[in-house]
């Protein structure tokens, strides 16, 4: 009975993780470049089994069962829908590639394209993140008149100043988020990156995000559902057991 109670508790808390990182979809679907987040649970068992020095000793039959826990999230790298700005400083990524920032943590990458003119006349972020050029220097674009063709490059006042620095990964779902849109790679990740050769750029487009509110808002009533489950399978058990210690063995 009790291994019942467990398990309903730590369906409860499951469902509470997961609950937060859709309403965090939820929050973002209208974010240039965000991508959704897709929680991972997993059953007790094989938590349970992954955690032991000697797994050889657990039988995987005979223990108890029940039980899930949400164990991380993902992100869906799929693309977005693309909407038309006929802003100059909104870029879209058509194909698999990131553009590169510099942030005062290190290179961090984003689809996110909504970048403006920062104070010192670079393109940047919303957030004041200059975007990398090939060469690595940020792109200055104070001349103003900015054209960006489909392979990067950037001319400003008619003259050319760089090509905007893109990265293909080859698992980009390891990628690491940051907040903000932003990614970072670990060494591992990293070293099985390139310079992009299958994305180009659409100026004056954005990539939106590719979450789908409708979608979101059913998994939500559905983890509703289940976490209501969860409390009644609870509450059945916590009046059993009042009842077996009131009513079972007492002297008559």
């Amino acid at each position: 009975m009790l291994p019942g109670l467990y398990a309903a508790a730590s369906g409860m808390v499951a469902t509470e993780a997961r609950q937060a990182t859709i309403a965090n979809n939820i929050a973002n679907a209208s974010s240039p470049g965000f991508k959704r987040h897709q929680p991972v649970l997993l059953g007790f068992q094989n938590v349970f089994y992954k955690s032991l020095k000697r797994p050889f000793y657990y039988n995987m039959e005979a223990a108890p069962g029940g039980g899930v826990k949400a164990v991380e999230t993902f992100s869906d790298t799929a693309a977005g829908p693309l909407r038309v700005t006929e802003n100059p400083l909104d870029i879209a990524l058509h194909g698999p590639g990131y553009f590169v920032v510099d942030t005062p943590q290190g290179e961090r990458y984003t689809r996110s394209g909504d970048f403006t003119i920062g104070t010192d006349g670079a393109l940047s972020t919303r957030n004041g993140h200059a975007v990398q050029s090939v060469s690595g220097q940020a792109i200055d674009v104070s001349a103003g008149n900015v054209q960006i063709g489909d392979s990067g490059m950037v001319s400003a006042g008619g003259v050319n100043v760089g090509q905007i620095r893109l990265m293909e990964f080859a698992e980009p779902t390891r990628l690491t988020r940051e907040g903000d849109s932003l990614f970072s790679a670990s060494p591992e990740v990293a070293q099985a990156s390139s310079a992009a050769v299958d994305t180009t750029l659409g100026q004056g487009e954005l990539e939106m995000s590719n979450v789908n509110a409708a979608a979101e808002m059913i998994e939500m009533m559905m983890g509703l559902r289940a976490y209501e489950a969860n409390q009644r399978v609870i509450q059945t058990l916590d009046t059993t057991v009042g009842r077996l210690i009131d009513q079972v063995g007492m002297p008559r």
